[in-house]
């Protein structure tokens, strides 16, 4: 009989005990293990929701690495490879291996083939290859809308299409991405991305052919079967393409996370091990991903306005049909991020004094009410219920309004100023789709700040000590930057292209500069509040059983870095609800838009659009203003904050001598926050925020409060009490005014 030896090692399954002996202990069920296969006691802290770290003058880890029973190796054993952390059989320049009886004791088909790692741990050139091809995919969609976009004169032209039918094409296909964008976002959490993009993709390429055909040729004004089959095959080359659509923001959340805390987190400690940092955050490729979304519109009509001006318009659809088959190609060759073995959730339930653990498919469902999907219609359900008690939020619901606002003035700002230079200036069509191209342009400007890198306080001399953080100014961080620009100045730069979009005599080059000026701000503002809503809806760190083990080894600097696996279900369905919206108005737009500027005029109509953006706009701002404080951390942590904040403050004063030395003794609370309270704001104070749901764990709110039962009232109830105490302050500040005036008058 072989000999037994202990390795510190962990797998996904045991080897099985020795014949005639019982195992010292009961085999664990599923249910009773993390995510990573490992035993949930050694690796998650069930009571504040994510590891303990190894901290200089802390209390130790209590994570443990996992035990596994592993063969000795025998001499009369078959050759084996030598690896570096378990043994296996080698085949090279063998027919096969004969395992017998006492052989395969020792043997485990699973544990012969390394596991793959989660998509956060592929390397650096992994991931940039897998997030290009999202991005491509993404211009995909907005190419394809540009394209028609761009060929629509000549293709009512060539189906003598006296009523304006074919601006219908558009909206039927905005429609057609809406649908599952909204609501089958999470369907790919149980069956992976992969299947659904390429499955979509095949059949949107021969869905492009009736559409070529019912061009190919002049036909009949009273055959309308080309209409028909034109707008038919339109609207359901949209809803297959949405099926697609729906993953690409969410792979770049699989690769990097949805973290976008860099140095300067809003009243948190900077935290290396925290798991939300866990894929090194989104960077550049929320701005790059963004362009894909906003700017390949105007590329695509472009490409559309070149090739009416030499071919007929059916060659749109085939070219269409050429860039469906490359981005299909490299989807082929992309991996999947979302494995089957991380398509798994693991949830904590506690029953009265009990404590037990749940591992289920997908993570919806597991993540609103603690137990797994038993076909794909419950997670479906569970999805849309979680879009439903987003948009309860009144802050989210102001936000998802203004990105998907943004998106929709973006199409009806590129197909105004494409009738406004073939019309009012008589451009030819390359002229007009070079003219529409200083929107994508000046949105790919926008890109390089999403870096984070301008107006930084790590740009400050020394390190911001803890009486700077508590000091009442404002830290003009480079988010905070940024969102006031595309805040004031957005709808000032729709007014200013609203007054230039007169005609002759005004130089054609003014409303072409203010349509660049709103690219570079749309493609701001749609990135930044998508950075917001990561930032506010990220609860990874507070689901236990979805952070594993520690990673690295026991002497390595990431040996505390912990593996985030979970999806981010409320921030995927915030992406979701944002491009529906803004799906179905950039349906609106497509479809009125031509409508407005002949009836109402080219001018009416961008004013439109600019008078209600500036209202959302100020919406937003008193959305995004903190206006008070909201207690996060227990009383009985209190102290613990106190003591940290002072050995904080002697290891500053210590660095600034020179004296280098570990980070001081930091207490384990949910969050790192700075203090006991935080400032928040209306979009924070949503019954789906991470602050709501840390005040819950922390167990600050009142079961028989209104804050319990009605969250989003309650916060409601709290803007509007403070909104009435500005008022009075206001007026009494006036008066007071007033009197000293006349007092000194008298």
């Amino acid at each position: 009989m072989e000999k037994m030896q202990l390795v510190k090692e962990n797998d996904d399954e045991e080897s099985p005990p020795e014949h005639g002996r019982k195992p010292d202990a009961p085999e664990q069920p599923d249910c009773g293990q993390s995510f990573d296969g490992s035993q949930v006691t050694e690796e998650v802290d069930f009571n504040v929701g994510f590891g303990v770290r190894h901290r200089g003058g802390g209390e130790p880890s209590r994570s443990g690495p996992g035990v596994e029973l592993q063969d000795d190796p025998d001499r009369n054993l078959p050759q084996t490879s030598k690896s570096r952390k378990r043994q296996a059989f080698s085949l090279r320049g063998k027919n096969h291996v004969s395992l017998n009886e006492h052989h395969h004791k020792g043997f485990s088909l699973a544990r012969s083939h390394k596991r793959q790692s989660i998509a956060r741990d592929w390397s650096p050139g992994r991931k940039r290859f897998v997030a290009s091809v999202a991005c491509f995919s993404t211009a995909l969609i907005g190419i394809l809308v540009g394209i028609y976009a761009g060929e629509t004169p000549a293709i009512q032209y060539y189906i003598v299409d006296f009523h304006h039918y074919t601006v219908l094409g558009n909206v039927f296909f905005f429609i057609g991405l809406a649908v599952p964008t909204l609501f089958f976002w999470p369907l790919p959490l149980l069956h992976g991305r992969k299947p659904y993009i390429l499955g979509s993709m095949s059949l949107a390429m021969p869905l492009l052919f009736p559409q070529a055909l019912a061009v190919g040729s002049f036909r009949s004004p009273y055959v309308s079967i080309y209409r028909v089959g034109l707008l038919l095959s339109r609207a359901t080359m949209g809803f297959c393409l949405g099926f697609a659509n729906m993953n690409f923001k969410s792979m770049l959340t699989d690769l990097f996370g949805a973290s976008l805390q860099s140095t300067n987190p809003h009243q948190e400690h900077v935290d290396e091990f925290d798991v939300r940092r866990h894929g090194g955050g989104m960077g550049v490729w929320l701005g790059l991903w963004t362009w894909s979304a906003l700017g390949s519109i105007g590329l695509g009509f472009l490409i559309g306005a070149v090739i009416v001006n030499h071919l007929p318009p059916a060659y749109g659809f085939y070219v269409s049909i050429v860039i469906i088959a490359f981005v299909m190609l490299l989807n082929v060759l992309c991996p999947e991020v979302r494995r089957s073995a991380f398509r798994r959730s693991v949830a904590e339930v506690v029953n009265g004094p009990e404590v037990s653990r749940r591992l289920a498919r997908g993570e919806v469902k597991m993540h609103l009410v603690q137990s797994g999907p038993k076909w794909w219609g419950e997670e479906f359900h569970y999805g849309v219920m979680l879009s439903l008690k987003m948009l309860r939020q009144p802050g989210f619901m102001v936000m998802a309004v203004y990105v998907a606002w943004i998106y929709g003035q973006m199409v009806l700002n590129i197909l105004l100023l494409g009738a406004l230079m073939s019309k009012d200036y008589k451009f030819t069509s390359p002229r007009v789709g070079a003219s529409v191209m200083a929107i994508p342009i000046g949105a790919f400007c926008a890109i390089p700040f999403q870096k984070a890198s301008l107006f930084s306080r790590s740009h400050q001399s020394g390190p911001p000590n803890d009486d700077q953080t508590f000091q009442k100014k404002v830290s003009w961080t480079s988010h905070m930057v940024r969102r006031a620009i595309f805040i004031l100045v957005l709808p000032f730069a729709g007014l200013g292209y609203t007054l230039s979009a007169s005609g002759p005599p005004v130089p054609f080059m003014i409303p072409i500069l203010f349509a660049g000026l709103i690219g570079f701000l749309s493609n701001l503002a749609m990135a930044e509040c998508h950075g917001i809503i990561m930032e506010t809806f990220d609860t990874s760190d507070l689901q236990p059983g979805m952070t594993g083990r520690p990673r690295g080894s026991s002497g390595d600097k990431t040996a505390s870095k912990r593996t985030n696996y979970s999806s981010f279900p409320r921030v995927c369905s915030a992406f979701g609800i944002t491009q529906g919206l803004g799906y179905l108005i950039a349906s609106a737009a497509s479809g009125v838009g031509g409508v407005l500027s002949r009836h109402l005029g080219q001018q009416a109509a961008c004013g439109v659009m600019a008078g209600v953006l500036l209202i959302l706009s100020l919406m937003l701002l008193a959305v995004l203003v903190r206006f008070t404080e909201v207690q996060i951390i227990p009383d009985s942590k209190k102290a613990e904050m106190d003591r940290y904040h002072n050995a904080r403050r002697a290891s500053q004063l210590r660095a600034q001598e020179g004296l280098e030395e570990d980070e001081p003794w930091r207490p384990v609370i949910i969050g790192n926050p700075h203090h006991h309270t935080r400032r928040m704001c209306l979009l924070e104070l949503g019954s789906m925020s991470r602050f709501s749901e840390i005040r819950i764990k922390n167990k600050l709110v009142d079961e028989r409060s209104l804050e319990a039962k009605h969250p989003n009232r309650a916060a409601l109830e709290a803007f509007e009490d403070k909104i009435k105490e500005k008022e009075v302050e206001i007026v009494r500040h006036v008066k007071g005014s007033l009197s000293r005036a006349s007092s000194k008058g008298s």
